[in-house]
């Protein structure tokens, strides 16, 4: 019986599918990851608007009322839609801000809440 050097035909299939099958889960791993770390980047880009919007509305005392205010901001290379209301209890207010990455999206990206103290 001669002997053959190499691998048979079947030995060869078998590690092709094996290596196709690691190949496309590594893919499929490195594609979700990819997918969560571009909502973790929205989601820090969000809240450095909502941030933003907190501090300007403290800071220049802007007149807020119950009903939402409307506004956009131009952030890395990215338009932000926000919107933003005040609610006054007894000592303090509570303002929340909305941020949305596309305008007419239902749920915001990041909700904020802050507060400010009301001066009597």
């Amino acid at each position: 019986m001669p002997s053959y050097n190499g691998f048979t035909l079947l030995e060869s299939l078998l590690s092709m599918a094996i290596f196709s099958v690691v190949g496309i889960s590594l893919m499929l791993v490195i594609s979700e990851q990819l997918i969560q770390v571009k909502k973790l980047e929205n989601k820090i880009v969000a809240s450095l608007v909502a941030e933003n919007i907190l501090v300007d509305i403290k800071l220049t005392k802007n007149r807020q009322s119950e009903n939402w205010q409307k506004g956009s901001d131009f952030i890395i290379n990215n338009l932000w839609y926000w919107q933003s209301k005040e609610i006054k209890m007894k000592s303090i207010s509570v303002i929340t801000i909305e941020v949305r990455s596309q305008e007419n999206s239902k749920v915001p990206d990041l909700t904020l809440e802050g507060y400010r103290i009301v001066n009597e």
